[in-house]
């Protein structure tokens, strides 16, 4: 057998294994490398084929989309992969301005995500603590309705007054949290909820501040009392219990607000001190 192997001539064998090798070259560099650059090429996404709603109007030195793309390197990514679309949803879910990505599909030449970006509901005035100092620096912070923390880049001291400020008993601390995370004060989280509740009626009730500050009524445990304030001379509203923790007896927030815009519509009314709203009996000005 060898010496017949020996026998065939080398060009016989080159001309074989030759071909046969290259064969086998090709196919390796065309599945690892050849094929890969051909659908980035063709398939790869790009920016300008990714579309996501309108941001809001808040949004002013915020751009989702680019910080998205670019900090998530999106570029590597195909729109012939079956894990893309759940790689979107991922990463624009992480975004700080980002509430909840709802679906990403697939359309021809790119993909459509459908996401809920974060809409501020109040500034909370809050005491900022310099660890080095012991001194504190007094400000306002947007937040949502689930009292998460926005990019206050995106606002301007004559923004402040647009939205509903919430003033704590002490002042609310800001201890340095990150954006797209919750303020960490549990007194901020049912004040922002309220606001949240108030926001489409703000201005026509004219809605400055809540307040919130804890009740002496139970002993033992912080239940946090919520008012409302109102601009100029209009009266103040004892609201109560945070939106969905009612005590017994105390009304429902369906009931406050109506009772709320009653008020607001009211001028006899609209010159009284402190109106109840908490009372399951329509509360009487005090």
């Amino acid at each position: 057998m060898i010496s017949w192997i020996r026998s065939i001539p080398r060009s016989a064998i080159l001309s074989m294994v030759g071909p046969s090798l290259l064969c086998v070259m090709g196919y390796f560099g065309w599945r690892y490398y050849g094929a890969h650059n051909l659908d980035m090429a063709y398939y790869g996404l790009k920016k300008e084929n990714i579309h996501i709603p309108t941001q809001p109007p808040w949004l002013k030195k915020t751009n989702v989309l680019d910080e998205v793309f670019n900090g998530s390197s999106l570029s590597r990514l195909s729109l012939l992969d079956g894990k893309t679309p759940e790689f979107l949803a991922r990463v624009f879910d992480a975004h700080p301005c980002v509430r909840k990505t709802h679906r990403v599909e697939k359309m021809a030449g790119g993909v459509v995500v459908n996401l809920e970006y974060r809409i501020p509901v109040a500034m909370v005035h809050c005491q900022s603590n310099d660890k080095i100092t012991g001194q504190g620096k007094e400000g306002f912070l947007p937040v949502d309705a689930e009292s998460v923390l926005l990019n206050a880049d995106n606002f301007s001291p004559s923004d402040i007054p647009q939205y509903i400020t919430i003033f704590a008993s002490d002042s609310a601390v800001y201890t340095g949290g990150n954006e797209g995370r919750p303020f960490g004060d549990a007194r901020v989280e049912e004040a922002a909820l309220l606001c949240s509740l108030l926001r489409p009626i703000r201005e026509a009730v004219k809605i400055s501040q809540v307040l919130v500050y804890p009740s002496s009524k139970i002993p033992g445990r912080t239940k946090w009392v919520l008012e409302i304030r109102t601009a100029g001379s209009g009266p103040s509203f004892l609201w109560g219990s945070c939106p969905g923790k009612e005590g017994l007896g105390e009304a429902l927030p369906d009931a406050k607000l109506k009772r709320l815009i009653d008020v607001a519509s009211d001028s006899k009314q609209w010159t009284q001190g402190l109106i109840d709203l908490s009372s399951s009996q329509i509360g009487a000005a005090r």
